[in-house]
């Protein structure tokens, strides 16, 4: 596998940042539990998640909780092809999220992949693919479109209620995506991709002329909108995507060129509620231009941030406090990504499961061709 490694040697000092194609070794639990939907029982340590669909003509679709060397422990079945998953803190337990436009999210056990209950979004909401808790575990908040108003949404859920519908309050943007809990536990930063969809357009684009991205901080007990910004005027064909938490008490940024103006742009960044504008990450033109606009992924060790493009099949990797260049890794169509205490855990849509980190020894590497994984991989740490 490709790896840009001069870049990496001068700026950690000898360190290069590593992956390999992995090999089929060691698939057989996993498979097996796709194919005779027998679950098998979760160590009680760190789990990654991610949803995937069977190879072949006819997929079906659900979500696999991984160890951390790629291994499959158990699958669980789900309405339909599934998006983002957010575990609920204090439980054995993750939320599943459909993918846009969405009319369902489900939930599962962590301990055995057991699901739970299918929850239906009302007639006149669209769920947007995420989702997130609060603090407590007793809440969920899903991102979701109000189809009549056109505008973005947060759901309210009762955890403790079989996630009866109790609220919902305004993302204070359209075409909201990705949203998550900050770090103080009352601040709810959302990703709205300014796009305007329809249910009966399916996942048609109406708005793209004046399309309106945004990254708003709302605080979840009144829906107060308590930041708002945009990228600058010059890139207001991209729109905000994903989202992932920084150590600083910000957070860290992918978008989608929507609107293609001929030129190459910024695809990352990072924003510090009432910190002023936003930075955008510095990354070679080369590497823009195979990425080709487009960021699937977004995930954070701390010390550094990862971006996917699926679409270059390749991943970006920058310094989190300064935004500067590190580097890259080809992984191709590989989208899935989050820390896993050595750097970061990736994988494909044709279903590779590859370590990413500033370590050459990247330790083992899987392939699990049954897998086409989906857009996302969340780590849940016991």
């Amino acid at each position: 596998m490709a790896v840009d490694r001069r870049n990496i040697l001068s700026l950690l000092a000898g360190r290069v940042f590593g992956g390999r194609v992995l090999s089929g070794a060691g698939l057989s639990g996993g498979l097996l539990a796709v194919l005779t939907g027998k679950a098998h029982a979760a160590d009680a340590g760190t789990l990654y998640l991610n949803a995937y669909a069977t190879a072949g003509a006819e997929p079906s679709f659900g979500v696999a909780a991984l160890d951390r060397t790629g291994k499959v422990l158990f699958t669980t079945a789900t309405p339909g092809r599934a998006h983002g998953i957010m575990p609920r803190p204090g439980m054995a337990e993750a939320a599943v999220f459909a993918r846009r436009p969405g009319r369902w999210f489900q939930t599962l056990s962590l301990a055995d992949g057991t699901p739970g209950p299918v929850v239906r979004a009302p007639d006149d909401r669209r769920f947007t693919g995420h989702g997130d808790y609060s603090a407590d575990g007793r809440t969920l908040f899903v991102a979701e479109d109000d189809v009549p108003r056109e505008e973005g949404a947060i759901g309210i859920y009762d955890a403790t209620d079989n996630y009866r519908r109790i609220g919902a309050i305004p993302t204070h943007g359209l075409g909201p995506h990705e949203l998550i809990l900050m770090r103080d536990g009352t601040t709810l930063a959302v990703a709205n991709g300014g796009v305007i969809t329809h249910p009966d357009t399916g996942r048609a684009k109406l708005n793209l002329d004046s399309m309106d991205s945004s990254l708003t901080y709302v605080e979840a007990a009144t829906g107060k909108l308590l930041d708002k910004v945009r990228l600058p005027e010059e890139h207001a064909n991209l729109g905000m995507r994903h989202i992932a938490l920084l150590d600083d008490g910000g957070i860290a940024f992918g978008v989608q060129d929507e609107r293609p103006i001929g030129k190459l742009q910024p695809l990352t960044g990072a924003h510090r509620p009432g910190g002023g504008a936003i930075r955008l990450f510095d990354t070679p033109e080369d590497v823009l231009s195979r990425m080709q606009g487009y960021i699937g992924s977004v995930a954070s060790d701390g010390r550094t941030v990862a971006a996917s493009s699926p679409m270059g099949g390749i991943i970006g990797l920058w310094d989190a406090s300064s935004g500067a260049w590190l580097g890259s890794t080809a992984l191709a169509d590989g989208c899935g990504l989050a820390p896993n205490g050595e750097g970061y855990l990736a994988t494909s849509g044709l279903g590779v499961i590859e370590p990413v980190s500033t370590n050459a020894e990247a330790g083992p590497e899987r392939k699990a061709p049954a897998f086409r994984w989906d857009n996302h991989l969340t780590r849940r740490v016991a």
